[in-house]
């Protein structure tokens, strides 16, 4: 059998329902009310990205997505002046003017009162204490993103940092009740058999789908139709690792 995947994305509005976006956004909506660092951590591919862009977006919330820890050991300038250029659409000369220019933002008629860093795992000692002296000296909440457990390890050799976290979340992988909001259109049976296989990892579940539906266009068939040996079949034959 061949294979092809068709473009394939959750609307917002049905990703509401499930139990880890809506965890997700309490969260972040309670952290933002309070002037701290916190960590919002998950598996891979459970959709912590996904819902802490999409909540950052909604609240005009910057969002920075951090660089791998070799690439910001050998040049934290690019990454910082990137990052203030990004948020300000001031062009830094050097690393020092970025950080200046970090704080001038975060002390002065700032729009947001947050910052979002995700893939907070890659951040170096050096990064991570710019980001509490950020906080300390401008009272601005950070929220750090990234890899349960890789996270946590980041902290814990950094207890100036730790000791100001006030907010920890871990989000949860979808259940097959989320399933069963998502695609109320599949047969129950199948429905199981694809919260089995992906074990309710978001990724996972949006990578099959795509499949899905990708095979149903291609025999002309509704998802209605589509059996539990067809889903299998189609897992076979794609990688649903991370």
């Amino acid at each position: 059998m061949r294979l092809f995947a068709v473009p394939f994305s959750y609307d917002e509005s049905l990703l509401r329902e499930t139990k880890p976006y809506r965890a997700t956004v309490t969260y972040l909506r309670k952290v933002c009310q309070h002037n701290c660092l916190a960590l919002l951590e998950g598996e891979p591919g459970v959709g912590k990205t996904f819902g802490a862009l999409a909540y950052a977006r909604r609240n005009n919330i910057p969002f920075i997505t951090v660089v791998e820890r070799v690439l910001l050991e050998k040049a934290p300038g690019r990454f910082f002046k990137a990052m203030v250029s990004e948020i300000t659409g001031y062009e830094p000369t050097s690393l020092w003017d970025a950080i200046d220019r970090l704080y001038e933002w975060a002390s002065n008629g700032r729009q947001s009162s947050a910052i979002f860093l995700d893939e907070a795992q890659w951040l170096t000692g050096k990064a991570l204490d710019v980001f509490r002296r950020l906080h300390d000296f401008t009272g601005l909440t950070i929220v750090f993103i990234g890899h349960q457990g890789e996270l946590s390890k980041l902290f814990a050799r950094y207890p100036q940092a730790a000791d100001r976290v006030v907010f920890r979340f871990a989000v949860p992988h979808l259940s097959l009740e989320d399933i069963r909001t998502l695609h109320p259109d599949l047969d129950e049976e199948v429905r199981q058999s694809i919260y089995e296989m992906t074990n309710g990892n978001f990724r996972r579940v949006v990578r099959l789908m795509g499949y899905v539906h990708g095979y149903a266009q291609q025999k002309g068939i509704s998802l209605d139709r589509l059996t539990v040996s067809d889903v299998r079949a189609i897992a076979k034959l794609v990688v649903l690792g991370d």
